[in-house]
This record gives structure tokens, C-alpha cells and sequence, in this order.
């Protein structure tokens, strides 16, 4: 009976000790991944090691049906819940999967977020202070809350059911998109009311209010993007069938090159890692509906980066 008490009591003083030490991780897609990656060493077991995630900085789990770095996971993730507990995240992907919440509560580290294309409702980053980078586009997000984030400066949260949005804690945001919601009043502050950067994009019956209620004057800015109307006149006067080879050929200038060196800005402030610089040409490719030997020309020319791929 002495041997078995004491041994009963290592046994429990290992199993509780062993649970303190690992992150619960539910859902199977997104443990699958972190195997995949070769983060998470002791297998599918719905947990990961507390001593494992510690070494996440930064974690692509994009669409894993497509994802060349995730050749054994044939399913998307819908689940998040453990990542909250990675204690060194600064970079998170997870474009096009089926994530109904994100939970960055406790991700204080966190400065870049893709969450484009999920089921997202709900976005809160107000204890996220050094976020720089949020992608948020195309999700069903009806709430998000930004706080004081001083250090953020680009947001894209267009075509979600958003109808309202105070950025006016956001001191250094110089772009954002949030097209295609339906927000009355971007909420901003009285020195951003003064001077509305060029890189903001809104719907054309938003407008731009201080919390006292004083209102810009709801002018659109035409200095970015050109109009496409020399496209649509050459659509018109050329025939398909009978159309000359150097009619087809003939490029259209439809891009103003100050929307040109906005993008690569962009691109370059984005870039934290070089084996992100695929991803973010195709986000970009995405987002602005550019093919890929334009973009590539606009690096070549605009970005101090000088690298191509």
C-alpha cells in the first residue's frame, strides 16, 4: 500500500503537469497543418506543446486545399481556437478557409493579419497595439472594433455587412478599403478630417464624421484611379472578328501611376519575410484585379526592393 499510494500521486502530479505544459487545439484541420509545417512534434492528439508554439513567429495556414507547404491536409479550417495562446505570433495567414471567429485577445504580439475570404462576423483588435496590417476582405464581419492602435497603417475590410467604423485612434492608418459594406459615417479624428489620405477608398455615400458630429465634405477623390473610359471606347470600335493583331495587342493605360507606386508601397511595407513575397503579389494581384507582368513591371520600376521573383 505505500508503493502504490506514491505512485498513484506521480502518475496525477504527471498528468496535470503534462496539461499545464500543451495548448488545447480543436479543430483537426488546423492541427493537421501545424503538423504539416513541422510545428507541432507530439502528433494529432488535439494539443500542441506550450514549448512548441513558442517558436511561432510566423504561421501560413492559407487555404490548405491549395497550400503547396500543407500537402496532407485536404480540408479548411473553420477553428482557430489555441493560436491565441502562441505567445511569439507576429505573422498570421489564413486566407480562404471557414473561420467563423478570430480570438487575438492575447496575441499582443501580433503586427500582420490575413483573414481575407472566411465566414468571420466579428473582428476585435483592440488589444492588438502593434498590428500594422489587417486584411479582412470578403467575410460576413458586421462588428470591428480597432481601438487605440497607434501603430496601425493599412486596414482592407471591403465587402463585408460593416455599418459602421471608427478609425479615429488610428493616428497612422494611410490606406484602407472598405468598400462594399454598408457604413453611413466612418468615424475619424479631427486631424484626419483635415487631411483625408489619398490611399482611403470608401462607397461613394459614406462619409467621414468626427465623434462631435462635424462632416467632410463628401467629394471623391479622383487623383488615384483613372476612369476606364478609354477601355470601354476601344471595347466598342473593335470587332472581334475582324480586328487586327496590333488592335488586340494594343495595352490600355488604365492604372494611374500614382495608384501604381501606392501598391508597391504596399507591397514593400508588407513584406516581412522574403518567403511571403509570392503571397503578397498575390493578394495584391487579387485585391486591385492586376496581372502579374503588370505588377511585376511596377516593382521593376517603382519598388526599392528590386526583387521580382
Amino acid at each position: 500500500m505505500k508503493t502504490i499510494i506514491p505512485f498513484s500521486l506521480a502518475l496525477l502530479l504527471s498528468y496535470n503537469t503534462f496539461s499545464q505544459e500543451t495548448i488545447r487545439i480543436p479543430d483537426i484541420g488546423l492541427e493537421e497543418c501545424l503538423v504539416d509545417l513541422k510545428i507541432d512534434s507530439n502528433g494529432l492528439n488535439g494539443s500542441i506543446t506550450i514549448s512548441d508554439a513558442e517558436y511561432v513567429t510566423n504561421l501560413n495556414i492559407d487555404n490548405p486545399v491549395t497550400n503547396k507547404d500543407l500537402p496532407n491536409v485536404y480540408s479548411k479550417i473553420k477553428n482557430l481556437t489555441g493560436l491565441e495562446s502562441f505567445p511569439n505570433l507576429k505573422r498570421l495567414d489564413c486566407y480562404d478557409n471557414e473561420i467563423t471567429k478570430i480570438d487575438l485577445s492575447q496575441s499582443s504580439s501580433i503586427s500582420f493579419l490575413n483573414c481575407t475570404q472566411n465566414k468571420i462576423e466579428r473582428l476585435d483588435v483592440s488589444n492588438n497595439p502593434n498590428l500594422t496590417y489587417i486584411s479582412c476582405d470578403s467575410n460576413n464581419m458586421n462588428s470591428l472594433i480597432l481601438g487605440k492602435n497607434s501603430n496601425l497603417e493599412s486596414l482592407y475590410a471591403s465587402f463585408n455587412k460593416l455599418t459602421t467604423l471608427d478609425v479615429s485612434n488610428c493616428p497612422n492608418l494611410i490606406n484602407m478599403d472598405v468598400t462594399g459594406n454598408k457604413i453611413k459615417t466612418i468615424v475619424v479624428s479631427e486631424e484626419q478630417l483635415a487631411n483625408i489620405p489619398q490611399g482611403w477608398y470608401k462607397d461613394e455615400k459614406t462619409k467621414y464624421a468626427t465623434s462631435n458630429g462635424v462632416v467632410a465634405d463628401n467629394k471623391v477623390t479622383e487623383e488615384i484611379v483613372e476612369e476606364v473610359v478609354v477601355e470601354e471606347a476601344e471595347k466598342k470600335t473593335v470587332k472581334t472578328t475582324e480586328s487586327k493583331p496590333e488592335e488586340v495587342k494594343k495595352p490600355i493605360q488604365k492604372y494611374a501611376e500614382s495608384f501604381k507606386k501606392l501598391v508597391i508601397s504596399e507591397y514593400e511595407k508588407s513584406v516581412l519575410n522574403e518567403k511571403y513575397l509570392k503571397q503578397i503579389r498575390e493578394d495584391l494581384m487579387h485585391k486591385y484585379d492586376i496581372k502579374d507582368e503588370e505588377i511585376t513591371k511596377w516593382i521593376e520600376q517603382y519598388s526599392k526592393l528590386h526583387k521580382t521573383e
